[in-house]
């Protein structure tokens, strides 16, 4: 299926972006959007999605995101790889420059930009701290997690968290520099806000979109927080020890 418009939600990790897709994805009109740059178990994306042409590996990533009504919806932040790879296999040699959102311009067309962020970034790191130890990165409808007793006390790491911290503030500048570098615009959603009007934040994000539609379907959260009273503990003690022995503390 041809796109006709898209959108790219850029995010890092643990600011609610899989709700959010999942979200417009049951519209049935903002797309399928998803991390189909995410290539962990592959070299490359041909390698992963097993074609050997651009237009053979934009037509993959179309028929992934792409609603009926030609849409197309992904989540990514893009890296440097990436671009270098999509250039290669439009025949740009190593050492030209590139234009990285004119590189991207026919896959993305009549694109529009989301930015997804999250101000509390302590917590943002507990969340991501928390999902790498116990692997629980998403409650379903009914599903119910719970860690052992001695969890929190057992895998509390201020150096970890401390990185998660710092990464995810990075990568938030890292997308308002390429932001500023293409003059972009995006809308930008807040994870503390558009949870608690989630409704109206995807038909926010629809009407942003100039998507058409005569009824619009919007679900309730589909995912449950998987925060809890005891990662709270981990948001508390985290946020002590990172102004340890500071004579005034923000926070």
């Amino acid at each position: 299926m041809k796109a006709k418009k898209s959108y790219r939600i850029w995010f890092s990790q643990r600011n609610g972006s899989t709700l959010l897709c999942k979200g417009l994805e049951q519209t049935g009109i903002a797309g399928i959007p998803g991390e189909y740059f995410n290539i962990f178990d592959s070299n490359s994306l041909c390698e992963h999605y097993k074609v050997s042409t651009w237009n053979e590996l934009r037509d993959k990533l179309w028929s992934l995101g792409t609603s009926k009504n030609g849409v197309f919806g992904i989540k990514h932040n893009m890296t440097a790889s990436i671009y270098r790879e999509i250039a290669t296999l439009k025949g740009i040699s190593e050492g030209e420059p590139i234009d990285e959102e004119q590189l991207v311009q026919d896959l993305f067309p009549n694109c529009k930009h989301i930015f997804l962020t999250r101000r509390n970034k302590v917590r943002q790191a507990v969340s991501w701290w928390k999902a790498i130890k116990d692997n629980q990165w998403h409650l379903e409808p009914n599903q119910q997690h719970e860690n052992e007793a001695d969890f929190y006390e057992e895998h509390y790491d201020f150096d970890a968290l401390t990185h998660l911290y710092k990464e995810a503030a990075l990568r938030e500048c890292a997308i308002q520099a390429h932001y500023t570098k293409h003059g972009i615009q995006p809308l930008t959603l807040v994870y503390e806000d558009f949870v608690k009007d989630f409704k109206n934040t995807i038909k926010q994000i629809i009407d942003y979109l100039d998507i058409e539609y005569d009824q619009l379907n919007i679900k309730e959260m589909y995912y449950q927080k998987t925060a809890n009273q005891d990662s709270e503990k981990w948001v508390q003690r985290f946020r002590e020890d990172l102004q340890k022995d500071w004579d005034k503390k923000i926070w």
